[in-house]
């Protein structure tokens, strides 16, 4: 009789063995990644104004309104510089560390002249990053001119509004 129970203890014991073994090969299952984002860079990205791109590959800030620049200009405006200031300790406390620049022009001028415009937006918000703690290795450039306006380029708000700097990020950049 002492026999039998031995045995049971032994085998009771050998199961929870086995069964704390099994628990710790578990894993935590990975949050769903939008964009290659965490869920809380999601939240915090969209507290900021960003939104997913059609096909929700990337999320994008398009800083018209907050972020527009003068005709025939790549200065950044004092109010401009307080935005990107906090737009990039925002994207830096949630540990994006690579984003995507886009220029923009309205159509005014020559197609040429308006790429290589978009381009150096996109550079002097770059740098103006840069200056804030971005690693400028981490910021891709974009130079689109007017080919992708967000308003018509019939009126002088709607020339405004794409003179502008989209900022894009994703777990792929």
């Amino acid at each position: 009789m002492q026999v039998h129970w031995i045995r049971r203890i032994v085998h009771g014991f050998w199961l929870l063995v086995l069964a704390a073994g099994l628990a710790a090969c578990q894993s935590v299952p990975e949050p769903v990644l939008r964009a290659g984002l965490t869920p809380e860079q999601v939240q915090a990205l969209e507290h900021e104004g960003f939104a997913f791109t059609e096909d929700e590959s990337a999320m994008t800030l398009d800083l018209s309104g907050r972020m527009m620049f003068e005709l025939d200009s790549f200065a950044i405006p004092p109010d401009t510089q307080a935005v990107i200031d906090r737009i990039t300790d925002a994207l830096l406390a949630i540990g994006i560390t690579a984003v995507r620049l886009d220029g923009h022009t309205d159509n005014l001028g020559d197609p040429a002249y308006n790429l290589r415009l978009s381009e150096l937006r996109a550079q002097a918000v770059a740098r103006a990053m840069a200056a804030r703690g971005f690693d400028s290795a981490r910021i891709e450039i974009r130079a689109l001119g007017d080919t992708r306006p967000i308003a018509s380029n019939a009126t002088e708000e709607g020339r405004a509004a794409n003179r502008r700097v989209s900022l894009v990020v994703s777990g792929a950049l």
